[in-house]
């Protein structure tokens, strides 16, 4: 596994289980009083915020949008080497298995946290890879940081790497969220433990 990855989910852990303020019962994995047990990580958790940001043809797309279907979200960079696209890859498969043996249709939401790179053509043609109806939106960096940082409460940042276009890479936290037919956060699912499957079981559970 590499350092990025490592510090990703490490990051990612720390920041969800603070943000709660629950302590290490929340860091497990642990839900808040009268929680529904189905998997997943933090339930009832003050998280996410509307937005509106940019799709691939320039329209503009927010939670007012979304509403209507459950939506597997998540925040990366297109030119991410190795968390992203196994994550990614994860909620589309996710996806499907959803549609196939629960009958849920359930949207897919990917969101750069690299805006300077990532234009409104890259976000979707990434996102399409993994699953055709992908929706990938980008915005200014002050939307992304209103969007992911404020909002949904993820760590990101730059980190210097020659090797990288434009001699820098990011890190980030290594987060699936589950956003309810209100287009409101029920759960996450932690990058790296999850699969398809317990992403698929667990939003079929929030959602019954």
């Amino acid at each position: 596994m590499s350092f990025l990855r490592t510090a990703s989910i490490v990051a990612g852990t720390v920041l969800v289980a603070g943000i709660v303020g629950i302590g290490s019962y929340t860091a497990l994995g642990g839900k808040m009083p009268g929680a529904k047990s189905c998997p997943g990580g933090i339930t009832g958790a003050s998280i996410g915020a509307p937005f509106e940001l940019t799709g691939a043809d320039g329209s503009r797309i927010g939670t007012k949008d979304l509403a209507g279907k459950p939506t597997l979200l998540y925040f990366g960079f297109t030119t991410c080497p190795d968390v992203c696209p196994m994550e990614l890859a994860e909620v589309g498969e996710a996806v499907d298995i959803l549609a196939a043996e629960h009958d849920l249709d359930v949207q897919s939401v990917f969101i750069t946290i690299d805006p300077e790179r990532d234009t409104e053509d890259k976000v979707g043609e990434y996102a399409a890879f993994f699953h055709e109806d992908m929706i990938g939106l980008t915005g200014t960096p002050e939307e992304i940081d209103a969007t992911a940082r404020k909002g949904f409460r993820v760590y990101y940042g730059r980190v210097s790497d020659p090797d990288f276009q434009d001699g820098y890479t990011m890190d980030h936290s290594n987060i699936i969220y589950l956003l309810d037919r209100e287009a409101n956060y029920r759960t996450f699912f932690r990058g790296g433990e999850a699969t398809p499957q317990s992403i698929a079981e667990g939003t079929a559970c929030h959602m019954g």
